[in-house]
């Protein structure tokens, strides 16, 4: 049968496949050949590479990684590779020199196997394959000390595994995330109001997220209760109230602006995500809720003074997913880190 909606799908995936491929290819002649002038330039430094190129509260959450090897190569030049929606998270990084965009994990194999970097510090765990590219990247590192995706969480937070992965000792540093002048300004430039309540409510797994229904159920009690404004962040909009004290800014900030945003915020409620590591890397005060994730039940992914509960309150039934949180349990804990109510 040559005719049909499968049959239709199977061409249109072997198309993007074989054009990801070959854009893959050229994408790490362009990279090498660039590396390689750059290599010219710097002379007798070594080039060293940090690798995480994904996920945006592992990249936030391994920020002192950067710190740790600008220690061991004071004279290196470093640079982070990530894939091009992050790399604002490293971008202003002041232990780092400088950034190499990500095509995929396919090319991230193959600069690695060029040769290319004097010193390679790799966070990945093996096996995350890229759905086109043959390619398998292996971390040996990871293999050898028994990290997997299936048990990375049972062995600390994602600093304190990751920097192992990367060869290093196992790190417990407070993440602090480095915002611009202009990206300051930006914020500033939108006039919000004081000491907001700021709340993230959707993640990029279902698994993690917190019914919408509740989402505005807190919010209703919040605008209620107390005179603080609320801002939501993220990329899509949970909440449906409309307030004059409630701003809606999903989708309409930089991740950096995000982060300031949360920065200036009286409290920051969300679930476990990018923006709940950006809070702690702000020093914000937060109330995160968590659940059971595939097998994981008691983990914890923060490092720093969130891992050592300072400013923080974590909620987790364990053995329940984060949809099944008690609603009372968060009013209660908001109540406790807002303190006591006042009329609006």
């Amino acid at each position: 049968m040559t005719e049909g909606p499968h049959f239709k799908a199977l061409w249109t995936f072997r198309y993007h496949k074989l054009t990801h491929i070959a854009g893959k290819f050229w994408s790490f002649a362009l990279k090498y050949v660039q590396l390689r002038w750059l290599k010219i330039r710097i002379g007798n430094r070594p080039l060293v590479a940090i690798i995480l190129s994904e996920q945006m509260g592992d990249i936030i959450g391994c920020e002192p990684v950067a710190r740790e090897v600008r220690k061991r190569h004071p004279n290196g030049y470093i640079i982070w590779v990530v894939r091009e929606a992050y790399a604002e998270l490293v971008k202003y990084n002041p232990n780092i020199d400088g950034f190499l965009i990500e095509k995929c994990p396919g090319e991230r194999v193959q600069l690695l196997r060029s040769g290319i970097y004097d010193k390679v510090y790799n966070m990945h765990i093996s096996h995350r394959k890229c759905k086109y590219c043959p390619e398998d990247p292996v971390n040996p590192v990871a293999d050898q000390l028994g990290f997997t995706f299936d048990n990375y969480y049972h062995r600390g937070d994602l600093l304190y595994v990751f920097s192992q992965i990367a060869g290093l000792p196992a790190l417990t540093a407070d993440p602090i995330m480095y915002i611009p002048e202009n990206v300051r300004q930006a914020v500033q430039s939108r006039k919000l109001a004081d000491q907001p309540i700021v709340i993230h409510c959707q993640s990029s797994h279902t698994a993690r997220d917190w019914p919408a229904d509740s989402w505005n159920q807190l919010v209703r009690w919040l605008l209620a209760t107390y005179p603080y404004p609320i801002i939501e962040v993220g990329l899509v909009p949970t909440i449906t109230e409309a307030n004059p004290r409630f701003t809606n800014l999903c989708g309409q900030l930089s991740l950096l602006e995000t982060a300031e945003v949360i920065g200036k915020a009286r409290l920051f409620i969300g679930i476990d995500s990018g923006p709940a590591h950006m809070a702690n890397a702000m020093n914000t005060d937060g109330l995160i809720l968590l659940g059971q994730l595939f097998d994981f039940v008691d983990y914890l992914p923060y490092s720093g003074r969130y891992k050592r509960g300072e400013g923080v309150t974590i909620l987790n039934d364990y053995g329940h997913p984060c949809a099944e949180l008690p609603y009372v349990w968060v009013q209660q804990a908001t109540q406790q880190r807002l303190g006591q109510p006042k009329l609006v």
